[in-house]
């Protein structure tokens, strides 16, 4: 077993250990014990995520989905 993986967290920053996420969505090594006990928060936002080629594959579909997201509405207003 590692003993780091990779978490994401939904919104930018820290938690009690002083590991810091810096934007949105962003991804960290942390210990596996913490990332376990990270994961079990009710609504903390703390998602294991598998691999460093699926944390930055995530992240970048994230990122296209918030930009067709705001592209759309862009539309709207304009029109």
């Amino acid at each position: 077993m590692p003993d780091m993986v990779n978490v994401r967290k939904a919104h930018a920053g820290a938690d009690s250990a002083g590991h810091t996420w810096p934007s949105d969505g962003a991804v960290i090594e942390v210990p596996v014990e913490h990332a376990l006990m990270l994961a079990r928060i009710p609504d903390g936002g703390f998602v294991i995520v598998e691999g460093a080629d699926d944390a930055a594959s995530d992240a970048g579909s994230d990122m296209l989905d918030k930009e067709s997201t705001k592209s759309a509405s862009t539309r709207r207003k304009t029109s």
